[in-house]
């Protein structure tokens, strides 16, 4: 009973499996069937359906660029990221099934599956797209959230805390990208509330950089003073220096990013190790001196003060003690510079003066100009006229001419005959004038009178 089962399971089988085939061939038959038309219809169809093809690939190209440009996104959403860079390797393996044969685009991608390459190719576009603003969105909301904590990270990178403190930064990196992966996992709370303790942590580790960079060296050298028991020798100047540098700890503390005050306070605190080692050395040896060389090493004390007189023009005071040299030296001293700042006052009022002075003679040489262009379109608009006016004379002139041309035309014959009158003598040669003559010798007889004188 159970091989009858058996058999008639097998032979079950196989009539699917026949079936199967024969739908399969069917297919085949009808895409071969539709796959056949005309010339001009294939030509048409093979234009259209490159198309799709070209405008998915320019899609790919600029999701390529997209993800290349968003790195920066993979620190604030890693599996985000990793997803969206999926979703793009499956864009290319589609893709990659009809870049070369651009009919296979709307192929099946599976048997049992009514997709084609090219719909999901765009599906995955769109996923990868969808993925980026997601990443996006994390990386604004931490750094929303986490503003003071980031805030904190930049400044430590600004002062290389790395490199002083490798191990610490490097935790604080750590708990930093914890806090974002909360945000990530839209756990906001757990963010904000891990918050407090990193930067406080943060903090520290600004504090600890600060005070390597400014207060190394001093720390070094109190260390040295104090192996060298330089307290025996100077302890108040030593003490003075240890205070000043507890002091500029204690300000960093406060306030690290306070760069200029803590240079001063560093520079100080320097100065006072410094003199506190000096201090230290000339009092042991003073101690080691002997009792004979008292005099000289206050002579070779007294004597710099004697140079320092001289530079000075005052008069020789080592018959005073040495505290009064040092103070009548130092009113010298402010003499002096009160006589060298009056001076240099009257010399500064000197440069104003004549910076106003050159000032009035620059606006004058100004007005001079201005007054110079004045003259000069004053004399264009004189010359301007005066053409103007020999224009104007020069066409009356002409306008004039045919009318004194037309008084002066040939009489009549006769009215042009006149009587022959002896005159020609008396026009060619006129009489001499009388000096009792009512008459000038400017004018000039008239025909008539001219006529009535008898012939010569």
């Amino acid at each position: 009973m159970t091989k009858l089962c058996n058999q008639s399971i097998v032979n079950g089988l196989k009539l699917t499996s026949i079936a199967s085939l024969l739908l399969l061939a069917g297919c085949a038959s009808d895409s071969a069937s539709v796959a056949s038309p005309t010339t001009g219809t294939n030509a048409s169809f093979t234009a259209t359906s490159l198309e799709p093809v070209k405008d998915m690939q320019a899609k790919i190209k600029a999701a390529e660029q997209t993800f290349a440009q968003s790195q920066a996104l993979t620190w604030f959403a890693t599996d985000t990221m990793n997803e969206a860079k999926q979703s793009l390797d499956d864009a290319l393996e589609y893709f990659s099934e009809y870049e070369l044969d651009s009919d296979k685009a709307n192929d099946s991608i599976g048997i049992f599956s009514s997709k084609t390459y090219l719909q999901a190719t765009q599906e995955a576009l769109t996923q990868f797209k969808q993925h980026i603003k997601s990443a996006e969105r994390t990386q604004t909301e931490a750094m929303k959230i986490l503003n003071e904590a980031f805030s904190n990270r930049r400044e430590l990178n600004s002062i290389n805390a790395g490199t002083y403190f490798p191990q610490a930064m490097a935790q604080a990196e750590k708990e930093l990208k914890k806090l974002v992966d909360y945000i990530a996992d839209n756990d906001n709370d757990s963010a904000i509330n891990g918050q407090a303790d990193l930067l406080r942590k943060q903090r520290a580790l600004e504090v600890d950089t600060v005070t390597t960079i400014y207060l190394a060296d001093s720390q070094k050298e109190l260390k040295r003073l104090q192996t060298e028991q330089a307290g025996q020798h100077a302890p108040e100047t030593l003490r003075h220096a240890e205070t000043t540098l507890k002091a500029t700890e204690a300000f960093i503390n406060a306030e690290p990013r306070a760069k200029s005050v803590i240079q001063e306070k560093a520079d100080a605190t320097a100065f006072a190790l410094a003199h506190a080692r000096h201090i230290a050395h000339v009092v042991k040896q003073l101690k080691a001196m002997k009792t004979s060389d008292y005099e000289r090493h206050i002579l070779s004390y007294e004597n710099m003060l004697l140079a320092i007189s001289q530079e000075l023009g005052t008069e020789d005071l080592r018959n005073h003690p040495i505290s009064e040299q040092g103070k009548t030296l130092v009113s010298a001293i402010r003499e002096t510079l009160n006589e060298q700042g009056n001076e240099a006052r009257h010399l500064a009022q000197a440069k104003n003066k004549l910076a106003e002075q050159t000032q009035r003679g620059d606006e004058l040489a100004v007005s001079l100009v201005a007054a110079k262009q004045q003259i000069a379109a004053l004399e264009r608009q004189h010359t301007a006229e005066k053409n103007l006016l020999i224009q104007q004379i020069a066409q009356l002139t002409d306008s004039s001419l045919p009318t004194e041309k037309t008084a002066q035309s040939p009489q009549s014959p006769a009215t042009s005959i006149q009587p022959n009158q002896p005159v020609k003598q008396a026009e060619i040669s006129q009489p001499e004038p009388d000096d009792n003559a009512s008459t000038t010798s400017g004018e000039i007889t008239s025909p008539a009178t001219q006529q009535e004188q008898p012939a010569a």
